[in-house]
C-alpha cells in the first residue's frame, strides 16, 4: 500500500466512497473513530471507510492533557475496573507505539488541608500497585521528607507540603497518535477522508433491512459537493458530537446520552515549570484552594512538561458555556489556572503575558441513562464507555478517554465482525503503529539530513514516514533547511504533512501537525513564510496564501480573545 496519504489520496478515496457500498462507514476522525478503522483494517475481510467533518483530531481528540494513564484519580473514586482497563491499555500502548507513548514520573502533592490525608493515599498507592504488575522502576512510592520532593520535582511551595505520592503515567502528543493509527489503518486498506462532513441519514432502500439505515449523505467541505455513502452498518464515533447524530437518527426518542457539566478540560501552555531537562522534568499533581472560600469542593490541577520546554497547566470538571466548536478558556478559567499555578510556584513569575498557548475541550461524559439498565449508578458519570446500537441499526459509541480508546475499538469491531459474518482476528494490542526499528539505517545519502536534525527525531516522530521525508531531501538539500532557527522542524516535515498525512490547511500543519501553535509567538511570524514556501510546492495561488495565513491567525486571535 502506498505510503502517501495526501489530498489526492482524499479525493480518490471521496470518489470510492461515491460509488462503492462498504461494509462499514465510520462517522469521526478522532482517536476513537482512529482505532476502529485501524482494528477493522487490520482485521481483514471487511470494508472499512472513515470520514471526518475537519480535520483528523480537530475536536477532544487534539485538547486532552496528552496523558496516557493508568487512572490513579479513579481509584480515589473506587472505579477499580476502569483503574485495571487503563493500566491494562497504558500498557499495550507503550508496546505498539513506543515512541509516542514515552513514561512519564508524576508527583501527586499532598498539603495540609487536602481532602485525602497522605496516609490514605499511600494506601491507595500500594493497592494500585497491586492491581497490575509493573516494572520496579515504576513502582508507586510515597515521599515524606519535603527537602527530597523539592530536589525531584523543582521549587515548589513547602508550607504546609506533607509529602507526595510518586506515580508512573505516559506522555504523548495526542495528534501525533491519533494520525499514527488513522495512517496504519490506510496501509492496511482502510479508505479515510478528513473535510467530508455527514449531514444526515438517507431513507433505508429497498434492499436494507426493514428500518435499517444504510445510507448517509455527506458533504465534500472543500469543494461544497454533495453525494450519498452507502454502507451495510454505520458506526458515530464523534464523540461529545455523538447526540446530534443521534438526533438525526430515524429512531431518535428525543433523549440525550450525555452530559455537558463537568465535561470541559482547559488548559494553558506556559513556560517550563519545575525541572527543565525532559530528562528530569515530572508532572505535577495538587487538589485546588480556589474553591475553599466557596466552600465547595476541590478540583485537581496537573502541570505537565511539554515539548519546546513548556509546561502544560490544565484542569477538568469546568461546564462550557459556549456551543461545543467553540469551547476555549474563558479569562475567569485561564486566571485561576494561572492563580492556582503560582501558589504551587511562588517563585515563578506567571501572568496573562506568561500564557502561549490556550486551548479547551469537552469530555464525552455518559449520562446515568435509564435505557441501558444498569449501565451507570445514580450520582456517578462513568469515563467509562457504552457501545450501544438504535433501533434504526446505527451503532453509536459513548464515552471512552484516549487511554483505553484501543478497548473500545476492539469491542466494537468484535460486534460489527459478527453481524457481518466474518472472522475476528484482533491484532491491534500486538501489532506495531511503526513498522520500523527505533534507530535509523546508515547511508551516505542522509548526509544532509542527518546534519541539519537527528534522523532518530523523524523516526521517532513520523515511523516510517521518515522515508518520505528522506526521499524529499534526497531529491531537493534545500529542504533539509529548518524553518526557523528557533524551532526543530526543517522544510521537508510541512511538505510531509501534506503528502504524507493528509494535511490541508496551514492552521492543520500549525496547529495540529507541528504544534508549532503551542511555541513562543505561536507561529504568527512565520506563518507567510510558510504559507509561501507551500504554494510554491503545492501550488496555492496568491489569494488562498493571503487565505490560509488569515484563517489560521483569526483562529489563534480567537482562542486568545479570553486572556
Amino acid at each position: 500500500m502506498s505510503t502517501e496519504f495526501s489530498a489526492r489520496t482524499r479525493s480518490n478515496n471521496i470518489q470510492t466512497f461515491k460509488t462503492e457500498p462498504l461494509d462499514v462507514l465510520i462517522i469521526g476522525g478522532g482517536i476513537v473513530g482512529a482505532g476502529l478503522i485501524r482494528d477493522l483494517a487490520l482485521n481483514g475481510g471487511i470494508k472499512a471507510g472513515l470520514i471526518e467533518q475537519g480535520d483528523f483530531a480537530n475536536g477532544t481528540s487534539s485538547t486532552t492533557s496528552q496523558l496516557v494513564h493508568g487512572g490513579f484519580r479513579y481509584l480515589l473514586k473506587r472505579d477499580i475496573d476502569l483503574v485495571k482497563k487503563s493500566r491494562r491499555e497504558r500498557e499495550i500502548l507503550r508496546h505498539i507505539a513506543p515512541s509516542l507513548v514515552k513514561p512519564m514520573p508524576i508527583a501527586l502533592l499532598n498539603y495540609k488541608g487536602d481532602p485525602y490525608p497522605l496516609t490514605g493515599i499511600q494506601l491507595a498507592a500500594h493497592y494500585y500497585n497491586r492491581l497490575f504488575k509493573a516494572d520496579k522502576a515504576e513502582k508507586t512510592v510515597v515521599i515524606r521528607d519535603v527537602q527530597k520532593v523539592k530536589r525531584l520535582v523543582g521549587p515548589i511551595a513547602e508550607h504546609t507540603l506533607r509529602g507526595c505520592v510518586l506515580l508512573w503515567d505516559s506522555r504523548v502528543d495526542d495528534v501525533r497518535l491519533t494520525l499514527a493509527t488513522l495512517k496504519d489503518a490506510h496501509r492496511h486498506g482502510a479508505i479515510i477522508a478528513n473535510y467530508v462532513r455527514f449531514l444526515n441519514f438517507a431513507q433505508p432502500s429497498d434492499t436494507a433491512a426493514p428500518n435499517q439505515v444504510s445510507r448517509i449523505t455527506a458533504e465534500d467541505v472543500i469543494s461544497r459537493q454533495r453525494f450519498e455513502i452507502t454502507a451495510r452498518k454505520i458506526v458515530a464515533a464523534t464523540g461529545p458530537w455523538s447526540d446530534e447524530i443521534w438526533s438525526k437518527d430515524p429512531s431518535y426518542d428525543g433523549v440525550p446520552r450525555l452530559l455537558t457539566k463537568n465535561a470541559k478540560g482547559i488548559h494553558l501552555v506556559v513556560p517550563r515549570c519545575g525541572k527543565q531537562h525532559d530528562s528530569e522534568a515530572y508532572g505535577l499533581i495538587a487538589c485546588t484552594r480556589s474553591e475553599k472560600q466557596r466552600k465547595r469542593n476541590p478540583r485537581v490541577i496537573f502541570i505537565l512538561p511539554s515539548a519546546h520546554n513548556t509546561s502544560i497547566v490544565g484542569t477538568t470538571e469546568t461546564t462550557p458555556q459556549e456551543e461545543l466548536d467553540a469551547v476555549r478558556p474563558s479569562a475567569d478559567e485561564a486566571a485561576y489556572l494561572i492563580s492556582e499555578t503560582q501558589r504551587i510556584f511562588p517563585n515563578k513569575s506567571l501572568d496573562n503575558n506568561a500564557i502561549i498557548a490556550a486551548y479547551a475541550g469537552t469530555r464525552p461524559l455518559i449520562a446515568a441513562n435509564r435505557h441501558e439498565r444498569g449501565f451507570a449508578r445514580a450520582g456517578f458519570v462513568s469515563r467509562d464507555h457504552l457501545i450501544t446500537e438504535s433501533p434504526s441499526g446505527v451503532v453509536y459509541l459513548y464515552g471512552g478517554k484516549l487511554t483505553t480508546h484501543r478497548q473500545m475499538a476492539e469491542e466494537t469491531a468484535n460486534y460489527l465482525a459478527t453481524f457481518l459474518n466474518v472472522p475476528r482476528h484482533c491484532k491491534t494490542d500486538t501489532t506495531p503503529l511503526f513498522n520500523v526499528s527505533a534507530k535509523a539505517p546508515n547511508s551516505d545519502t542522509n548526509h544532509a539530513l542527518k546534519s541539519s536534525t537527528g534522523m532518530e527525531r523523524l523516526v521517532e516522530r513520523y515511523g516510517d514516514g521518515y522515508r518520505m521525508i528522506q526521499k524529499l531531501v534526497n531529491d531537493d538539500a534545500a529542504l533539509a533547511e529548518p524553518i526557523t532557527p528557533s524551532l526543530p522542524f526543517i522544510k521537508a516535515e510541512l511538505l510531509y504533512a501534506y503528502w504524507g498525512e493528509m494535511a490541508i490547511t496551514l492552521d492543520d500543519l500549525l496547529w495540529r501537525r507541528t504544534r508549532i501553535g503551542w511555541t513562543r509567538g505561536q507561529g504568527l511570524d512565520i506563518a507567510p513564510q510558510i504559507a509561501q514556501f507551500l504554494s510554491e510546492k503545492n501550488g496555492w495561488d496568491p489569494a488562498r496564501i493571503i487565505a490560509e495565513v488569515e484563517a489560521y491567525r483569526e483562529h489563534i486571535r480567537w482562542l486568545n480573545s479570553n486572556l
